[in-house]
């Protein structure tokens, strides 16, 4: 029953990255700078329509965060009085590092660092401040140095060097043995051989590497530490454009911005795209692509007012070159839900449709104008089911096909080893017979194993979106009850094991080892072929709107000779 129990949990543990596999859907306004009254209104309304008809949708705050964590974030602010904090900080733990106090010295240099790692691409815009974050870094090691902790002092001289790069510091302010630890941490060397490759649209504009100016682009900074560098563009200097936190490994690390792109995005109040000149389709479909890549997410759903009272939603997904869209009335506080219902309806059977005019006109994808409506093909429901993306589902369905085939394999060798299990019991004595016996039994394992675990990864990819758990999922739900009832029930009433261990060779009498691995065997085939009929109810439970569930779980085991133990902890 040990190897069910392991079974269960590769189930476990797969099933939550399965369902993350199934990416959200981002409502995202775009709008002229000033003109958003509509925007939160309208994404609130779409994207609860959205989840009623089963699909997932990023919540505006969770992708605000997101993109700023893996995209880009506005510039940092500090405020005066945090600014005066900072340099008080630094005073006075200089004053008590004269004392010898230096436990109170290092708290108070910690919260001055912490403070300026926060905003590195503020402190450091102006080269006098920044030679100030770089002396109050190094205040640290000297205080280091002198509670006789030089391994602490020297990777807090490489912090410095990475914190503010191209400064050097003020030499009359730190001792000798500070000045010699900090040039050695700035020199080459096999401690930092990192690249960071910065290429910008248009080129030859300002970049900077935690605030401080490095050069202009097409700029490559070499000799860099492992670690987070804030990069910024600015091809307009008179303000701070956006921070990219590029995660800087060993070797070499590209960045390309797009100033355009960078000028448009908007991540306070709600996640947007401001124009100042209005952009042609292309570039807009462009721009929400590369929302789509930073998140991830499935599809982009971009809202805007081309003209007053109509909104237009059109669906961007990957890199299909026709987009569904659909017209509907709107006002300041947003569309009604009868419209937008409509307007959900039309996207999500991939058709372009005008409800603006008195009787809804179809109209041609490619060219926005208006054609005959096609006739409804029969039994098409608009709203109660909507297949996965095309690339979506086709990885699925690949991956359930590899499972079912490996699944069918386990169960084939069921039979193979059986038979090899009375060859064996025949001849106790045949080396053979024993080792083909026993290399079965790990063969039947793995490929019923690993059938189950690629079906279950496979479900949320290819079942079609749904409204609510359809009759075949919980027909299949109470499938999977019953065989795992059955493998327990088989696994319960199994023979005892054999007193000699079964992989001993030349046993007088194998039938006790055989007559168990029989019914053990189809115990674990049956516990593994209920995961994936289980995993299907599941699927449409936690398939909500929300990117991930409300409960992170993560099991955990144990075994040892004497038993084994099972354990799922995580955050609810």
């Amino acid at each position: 029953m040990r190897l069910v129990l392991v079974v269960v949990v590769l189930w476990l543990w797969g099933l939550p990255k399965a369902l993350a596999q199934s990416e959200d859907w981002l409502v995202l306004p775009t709008a002229a700078d000033g003109d958003g009254a509509w925007m939160q209104p309208t994404v609130g309304k779409v994207s609860r329509e959205l989840r009623k008809q089963g699909v997932g949708v990023w919540s505006s705050g969770q992708a605000t965060i997101r993109f700023e964590q893996r995209g880009s974030a506005p510039p940092s602010v500090i405020a005066q009085s945090a600014m005066e904090d900072w340099v008080a900080l630094s005073q006075d733990a200089v004053r008590q590092l004269s004392k010898g106090e230096y436990s109170t010295a290092l708290r108070q240099l910690e919260e001055a660092q912490a403070l300026s790692s926060t905003a590195l691409d503020v402190l450091n815009r102006d080269p006098k401040q920044a030679r100030m974050v770089l002396d109050t870094c190094l205040y640290m090691v000297r205080a280091l140095l002198d509670a006789a902790n030089k391994p602490a002092a020297e990777a807090q001289a490489r912090t410095c060097v990475r914190m503010v790069p191209d400064t050097q510091p003020t030499r009359y302010m730190h001792p000798p043995t500070v000045a010699i630890l900090y040039d050695e941490a700035s020199q080459p060397g096999p401690a930092h051989t990192s690249t960071l490759s910065v290429e910008s649209e248009p080129s030859e504009c300002a970049l900077r590497i935690n605030g401080v100016l490095v050069g202009n682009t097409p700029f490559e900074m070499t000799d860099l530490y492992a670690g987070e560098y804030r990069a910024q563009v600015e091809c307009d200097p008179s303000a701070p454009n956006r921070v990219h936190r590029v995660r800087v490994a060993t070797g070499k690390t590209n960045l390309f911005v797009v100033d355009r792109f960078d000028r448009a995005v908007r991540t306070t109040s709600i996640l947007h795209l401001a124009y100042q000149d209005t952009p042609d389709a292309r570039q807009r479909a462009r721009d929400a692509r590369e929302f789509a890549r930073v998140l991830p997410a499935a599809a982009v759903l971009l809202a805007s007012v081309p003209e007053e009272g109509t909104l237009e939603l059109r669906l961007i997904r990957g890199t299909q070159r026709d987009s569904s869209f659909a017209r509907i009335p709107t006002t300041t506080s947003g569309p009604t839900t009868e419209d937008v219902i409509d307007a959900t309806a039309t996207l999500l059977a991939n058709e372009c449709t005008d409800f603006t005019v008195p009787e809804p006109a179809t109209l041609d994808c490619a060219t926005g104008l208006a054609r005959a409506p096609a006739q409804p093909e029969a039994g098409k429901n608009r709203g109660g089911q909507v297949r996965p993306p095309r690339g979506q589902f086709v990885s699925g369905l690949t991956l359930a096909s590899v499972g079912a085939a490996s699944l069918l394999a386990g169960y084939s060798l069921l039979g193979v080893r059986s038979a090899a299990g009375n060859d064996w019991v025949a001849d106790p004595g045949s080396l053979d017979a024993h080792g083909k016996w026993l290399n079965m039994g790990t063969g039947l394992i793995v490929t019923g194993a690993a059938g189950s675990a690629m079906l279950v990864t496979a479900m949320p990819l290819v079942l079609p979106y749904k409204s609510k758990t359809p009759w075949w999922g919980w027909l299949s739900g109470g499938l999977g009850i019953g065989l795992t009832a059955a493998a327990i029930a088989v696994g319960v009433t199994a023979n005892p094991k054999p007193a000699q261990s079964c992989s001993i060779n030349a046993l007088v009498n194998a039938e006790p080892c055989v007559s168990r691995a029989k019914q053990t065997d189809l115990a674990i085939l049956l516990g593994v072929t209920a995961a994936p009929l289980l995993t299907i109810p599941l699927v449409y439970l936690f398939r909500k709107g929300d990117k991930k569930l409300e409960a992170e779980l993560s099991p955990s085991i144990r075994v040892n000779r004497s038993g084994g133990a099972l354990g799922v902890q995580g955050v609810f």
